[in-house]
């Protein structure tokens, strides 16, 4: 079952990279980030029980299917150079919805209740809902909120703001803690920030290490 698993999943990844090539040093750290906040988030009595070793699991290899929908965004907007327009943004968030389908129908087919394809599907459908509930598509709040979507925000986020664009430069660890930490129960869930300021040493290694790294199969 793990192999059949790991081969859907793999699949999947490969997909989203062959339409956008950018995408797999992005997976790598994204699912690292993810997995390092979780853990720390497990020292919190509150998740004590919420965050298992399955659970951090789940989220490390189904993270890198956040952005599966995007296969169906059409190129001139997924591979636009530039910002991207109002009116392109608005397609562009509907990758959540095309997302979100493409994984239900794989549950719906199949019956799977893995817990796996539930978190790969959580993932993609919410991770751009924001704690104060002005994210988008379903405009959900605090706790509506499935925790791995918001564990992931956060880590997405983190790598956007690290990364450099061909219309804005990358940003040093420094500075993006210096934006993320006001958006504590605005976009983000303040557990997960306390969780990421006390590991900023391992989101520096984290960047460091997989600054180049080529494929999203890679272990953290």
């Amino acid at each position: 079952k793990n192999r059949a698993q790991r081969a859907l999943i793999s699949s999947l990844v490969e997909l989203t990279d062959w339409r956008d090539h950018e995408t797999g040093h992005h997976l790598v750290r994204t699912k690292n980030y993810s997995k390092a906040l979780a853990k720390q988030l497990r020292k919190n009595p509150k998740y004590r029980k919420k965050i298992t070793t399955k659970f951090i699991k789940d989220v490390f290899d189904t993270a890198p299917l956040h952005d599966i929908g995007k296969v169906g965004i059409k190129d001139s907007i997924l591979l636009k150079a530039g910002k991207l327009t109002n009116e392109e943004f608005e397609e562009m968030k509907t990758h959540v919805r095309i997302g979100r389908l493409v994984i239900q129908d794989i549950i719906d087919k199949f019956d799977i209740k893995e817990s796996f394809i539930m978190t790969a599907r959580n993932i993609a459908a919410f991770h751009h809902e924001k704690y104060n509930g002005k994210g988008y598509l379903e405009g959900f709040k605090g706790q509506a909120i499935p925790l791995e979507a918001r564990i992931f925000a956060l880590a997405d986020v983190y790598d956007a703001l690290r990364s450099k664009r061909p219309y804005k430069d990358e940003l040093t660890h420094a500075q993006v803690v210096k934006l993320i930490n006001p958006e504590s129960g605005e976009h983000f869930d303040p557990d997960v920030v306390d969780a990421f300021l006390m590991i900023g040493d391992k989101f520096i290694e984290i960047s460091e290490t997989y600054r180049t790294q080529p494929s999203a199969s890679t272990e953290g």
